[in-house]
């Protein structure tokens, strides 16, 4: 079963939060473009977790966000330490409207499994009865 997510949903007004506006007014509109960009990187990622901590990870986000390794750095820094937006922990990041959104994907997912299985458990025929029956009809 997939461990990420391929949509999430956020708040329409999120850009009023003092988060937000604490983001622009250090690095404008990009600055919660690149936010959001990120968090769909996040959420592409294993559990939701993005490792930076590997060099190639580390190197093609910045890349993707359109800024060097330094000023990815320095932007990680900010977003953890004065917008509170992520959750850094051991250069690996995420933040918590992706695992909140993971979650209850998560809890869909394994009901619709457990859905399935039922199913496929309730319509299989059993084993005894389906094996004899089998051979008649080659017969």
């Amino acid at each position: 079963m997939k461990n990420y997510l391929v949509w999430y949903q956020h708040y329409v007004n999120s850009h009023n939060h003092w988060k937000f506006k604490m983001l622009r007014s250090e690095f404008g509109w990009s600055g919660e473009g690149r936010f959001w960009a990120l968090n769909n990187l996040i959420g592409a990622s294993d559990n939701a977790i993005l490792d930076l901590g590997k060099k190639a990870i580390l190197a093609s986000t910045a890349d993707d966000l359109g800024l060097t390794i330094k000023q990815f750095r320095y932007f990680i820094e900010f977003l953890d330490k004065e917008c509170e937006l992520i959750i850094f922990v051991d250069d690996k990041v995420t933040t918590e409207i992706v695992r909140s959104n993971l979650r209850d994907v998560m809890k869909s997912r394994e009901k619709a499994r457990a859905n399935k299985n039922k199913h496929l458990e309730k319509n299989l025929p059993e084993k005894e009865e389906s094996f004899p029956k089998l051979l008649k009809s080659y017969r």
